[in-house]
């Protein structure tokens, strides 16, 4: 019987993995819907999930591919979007008055632009003595200072300088004012006199062809008799609020949050309001430009957002008095009513050049939407004398709008971090304070033990108690602090829910972040801490998430990662036998030890021999890997110009490379090798060069973890030889049977002296490999590209001899000239899986032996059941899911369009996988809705696959190309293809 791994029997993977992959970004299809700004660059990644051919579980992940969200240009003028001849304002005024009209201009793009504005109107006598424009911040449809952007008269256009606005629904309010001469007469001023007010975008290359201008008109009316204006603000009134003023009025506050259920909109609760209610204060105000006293009637439906608080309106020539709701004459001069949302006055004369306001208070309903769409509105009031028979019942329904005006209500922002056994009520994971999680076990995460070198994930749930969207940025606190006592030099880093899939930014302020959870929504997320091989048998460690919502930073949460303890050392790699050597300076157990443990002096170009001894202390024997690097990271690099070279116990530095070494377990003695270092002979004298050496296992331990120990020794370096050469790097690679890889190598002169004119290079195979099929063939690299083409040289001679072109300067093996070399490696095509090769490539100098024979290893394995994943897109401008994707490069994406995504999963191995499903996830700010999706026949498709048949599947969020059981052969594959929408 076969030997298995034991564990959990392989599940389903495929359907499990689309559920998961980067679905806990968006929450619900509708999170961020709105376009993104300018700039963003949406990103992801496709996996692949199978099982190997020893039925492991393994994970291919594909290239990430990146599309730049490109600014496109739109906006509005008193939300027309063209050039129109509409009428917006309807003023009317007394000879030698002046009238203000409020406008708006809205950039609805996704990003800043400029905005030129210009009024075209007549001069007096036929029109007007002056036109000006003034900037409206607060848009209460008055200038806000008299400081004018353009001041024209005799008729010119008043052009108003470019005004920048920000993108995505971004506002400049203005007020246009208009001066009416004051010999105006009936036969002078022919009413209305209108004025066109154009607005022209600054960037038109934004722009579709003819969108970049709008415009609308204003019409004023000349009249001697009262001519009222009106407008409409947040703000509080000059006059007590009722009951004398025994209250002061609510804030007027223009945003802010809505109200928490529950609230009441009297004028007790509004006067003192309960935690979490919101109120706000709106006034009317108006007067009489015109030549005569009239009646002024005004109405105003408050939109669905507000709630009319009974009994808070004030009249000004009243003040402190509570203006009744019920219809009739209120307070000797104004008919007031109210019902429900539905508000009307008639001031039963208002007198020539007198200003009056009407002020109540509005409760922020709890189902207000975030923004101002529901809370913006116009009054509407009668520009001249209302009819006799105008009253509060009988409106004759005013026309003239007010400016808008409008409350923002912003969303409410809370977090809540916790376990992923937390139970639905978020409550449960609170914080006991500011980043102290409580001890139970909604709040704490407990994994029992993890071996030192190895990864421990956490599982956890991020709660959004806010009532808007939100992203929330993740970090874990310094270790050495309070509430991180992992091991020093544990990594951390997050993934989604699958454990596999990278957390990235997707709000572009640098940090990882959830990516979009939706109003009292939750995600999972996994935080993989990931041990030092020094790390010590014993306590583990604990720490805290920290979660900071990006809505409000001043919004944070944690819950607590613990690891109860960490097991002990598999493999040890030392200097000695007995493990000791004054103490080995730490080097005992799992390292590297602070400092060096052995110091070798060798002379620049000369290699000195490390003995090293490896003992392995798990219940299996093994095969571990050999490196070396300059710093304490693996994969590394040495410092440029040095080798490392692992040899057999006692052999010198002349003797075979090796890579890997077996090591039985329960030995009582460790295994010995050796590693030759060698410096350049162009080294200046340098003491104290660190070379780490680490030992990793190849072989699945006992634990089921990777084995692995480091540890530290240095070299002094003292003169340089004359003549020297070195050839560089060492190479690994992998290789199909009857497959080929190429390597590339570098001569380098180290000497100060010439190694004459020619070279001889030879590529050595073991003898078992040649007779097996090994070969190999020797090229020079002309162009130094690192890839065989047509220009390269193969090194046809028996003798491997090259005479390189001499440059004009002299011959070609001076001091620091370098030859580049390509090294073709065949492996036949019955080669085992795991099967390993070792060419030795060497370089000689027959015109001067003493420059030396510098030779360098490439290691070949032979593979199985190996996926490659490789994702391509192509931006589908017109969103029908034509375009097939043939390109990794970045895109450039407008809001709109669309992109589609080619996922090729291929089996590069000799042995068949199984159970093999592509998974891919709708980045941030797009979606599946209105992106046409490829033919259905072409979504998921595969050649070399058998067993159950591959389907397409999706959610809002998740896409797959799998099945729960099939097997793809080698050479076999899988294609995925799906288009998805750039939020607009």
């Amino acid at each position: 019987m076969s030997a298995r791994r034991t564990g959990p029997a392989p599940r389903a993977l495929w359907a499990g993995a689309a559920a998961l992959t980067l679905s806990f970004l968006f929450g619900s299809s509708g999170a961020l819907a709105a376009a993104p700004p300018a700039n963003t660059i949406i990103g992801n990644q496709a996996s692949a999930t199978y099982l190997d051919p020893n039925g492991a579980s393994q994970l291919a992940t594909s290239n990430l591919v990146q599309t730049t969200v490109q600014q496109v240009g739109s906006f509005n003028l008193d939300t027309y979007t063209t050039v129109t001849t509409n009428v917006v304002n309807t003023k009317t005024g007394a000879a030698g008055t002046t009238v203000y009209a409020p406008h708006v201009l809205t950039n609805t793009g996704n990003g800043t632009d400029t905005f030129t504005l210009s009024v075209a109107a007549p001069a007096s006598p036929n029109g007007f003595t002056k036109v000006e424009v003034f900037a409206d911040a607060n848009a209460d449809g008055v200038p806000d200072s008299t400081a004018a952007l353009c001041t024209v008269t005799l008729g010119a256009v008043c052009n108003v300088p470019a005004q920048t606005v920000a993108g995505n629904n971004g506002t400049f309010p203005f007020v246009v004012a208009y001066s009416i001469p004051s010999t105006a007469s009936s036969g002078t001023f022919t009413s209305p006199v209108a004025a066109t007010i154009t607005a022209t975008a600054g960037t038109p290359a934004l722009y579709a062809a003819g969108n970049t201008q709008a415009a609308d008109v204003d019409n004023v009316n000349l009249t001697d008799k009262a001519a009222f204006n009106a407008t409409k603000s947040l703000s509080v009134p000059a006059v007590n609020w009722v009951n004398n003023g025994a209250k002061p009025w609510p804030a007027a506050s223009v945003n802010g949050p809505r109200s928490v259920a529950g609230c009441v909109a009297d004028v007790a609760s509004a006067g003192a309001p309960a935690t979490g209610c919101v109120y706000t204060t709106y006034t009317l105000k108006f007067n009489n430009t015109g030549a005569a006293a009239g009646k002024f009637v005004m109405t105003d439906t408050l939109p669905s957002g507000f709630t009319y608080v009974p009994g808070s309106a004030v009249w000004s020539n009243i003040p402190g008095i509570a203006l009744t709701d019920a219809s009739g004459d209120d307070q000797s001069g104004i008919d007031f009513s109210a019902t429900g949302n539905s508000l009307a006055f008639v001031v039963a004369s208002l007198p020539q050049n007198v200003t009056q306001t009407v002020s109540f208070v509005v409760m922020v309903n709890n189902t207000a939407a975030i923004g101002t769409s529901t809370t913006t509105n116009t009054a509407k009031y009668n520009p001249v004398t209302a009819p006799d028979d105008t009253s509060s019942t009988n409106t004759n329904n005013p026309s003239s709008p007010t400016n808008p005006a409008s409350y923002n209500v912003v969303g409410t922002f809370g977090i809540i971090l916790g376990s992923a056994d937390v139970s639905a009520s978020p409550v449960d994971s609170k914080d006991t304070g500011a980043g102290n999680p409580n001890t139970t076990v909604a709040d704490t995460t407990t994994v029992a033990t993890a071996g030192a070198g190895t990864t421990v994930k956490f599982t956890q749930t991020v709660f959004n108690i806010g009532n808007a969207a939100d992203i929330v940025n993740l970090a874990v606190p310094a270790i050495g602090t309070p509430s991180n006592t992992f091991p020093a030099g544990t990594t951390f880093k997050f993934f989604a829910a699958d454990g596999l899939t990278p957390l990235i930014d997707n709000n572009g302020d640098g940090i990882p972040d959830t990516g979009p959870v939706p109003a009292n929504g939750s995600v999972k997320f996994v935080l993989a801490a990931t041990l030092p091989a020094s790390a010590a048998p014993g306590a583990g460690g604990s720490t805290i998430v920290i979660g900071t919502s990006a809505g409000d930073s001043t919004k944070t949460e944690s819950t607590r990662d613990t690891l109860s303890a960490v097991t002990g050392v598999l493999v040890d790699l030392t200097n000695t036998t007995g493990g000791s050597n004054d103490s080995l300076k730490g080097d005992i157990g799992t390292g590297p030890s602070v400092d060096p443990t052995t110091t070798n002096t060798t002379p620049a170009g000369t290699g000195t021999i490390f003995t090293l001894f490896i003992k392995n202390n798990d219940s299996v024997a093994n095969v571990y890997s050999l490196a070396a690097s300059q710093t304490n990271s693996f994969p590394g690099s040495l410092p440029a110009g040095w080798t490392v070279k692992f040899v057999d116990a006692g052999a010198t530095c002349a003797g075979a490379a090796r890579t890997t070494i077996s090591v039985p377990n329960g030995a009582p003695l460790p295994t010995q090798v050796d590693a030759c270092v060698t410096p350049p002979a162009t080294q200046t004298p340098v003491t104290g060069q660190r070379i780490y050496f680490q030992v990793r296992s190849t072989i699945t331990t006992s634990t089921g973890v990777v084995a692995m120990d480091t540890k530290l020794d240095a070299v002094n370096v003292i003169t340089a030889n004359t003549y020297g050469a070195t050839l560089t790097p060492n190479n690994s690679g992998q290789v199909a049977p009857g497959g080929s890889v190429v390597y590339a190598h570098t001569v380098t002169i180290t000497g100060a002296q010439s190694c004459g004119t020619k070279y001889r290079v030879t590529a050595s195979l073991p003898s078992a490999d040649q007779t097996a099929g090994w070969t190999t063939a020797l090229y020079v690299d002309n162009n130094g590209n690192g890839q065989i083409d047509a220009g390269d040289t193969l090194v046809s001679d028996p003798n491997g001899e090259v005479i390189p072109a001499v440059p004009p300067t002299g011959a070609a093996l001076d001091s620091g000239k370098t030859q580049k070399l390509l090294v073709k490696v065949f492996a036949p095509g019955g080669a085992t899986a795991g099967a390993i090769d070792t060419a030795k490539v060497t370089v000689t100098f027959p015109d001067v032996p003493a420059c030396g024979s510098p030779s360098a290893t490439d290691i070949t394995t032979v593979i199985t059941g190996q996926m490659r994943l490789v994702k391509t897109q192509a931006l589908d401008v017109n969103c029908d899911g034509a375009e097939v994707p043939s390109s990794s490069a970045p895109l450039v994406a407008k809001p709109g369009e669309c992109i589609v995504y080619r996922v090729v999963a291929t089996n590069e191995g000799v042995a068949p996988v199984t159970n093999m499903s592509i998974n891919d996830a709708v980045p941030a700010y797009t979606s599946f809705t209105g992106a046409t999706q490829p033919p259905a026949p072409t979504q998921c498709t595969s050649t070399g696959v058998s067993g159950t048949a591959l389907a397409y599947s999706s959610t809002a969020t998740t896409v797959a190309c799998g099945s729960a059981s099939n097997t793809v052969a080698p050479g076999g594959s899988a294609t995925l293809l799906f288009s998805v929408k750039v939020n607009n």
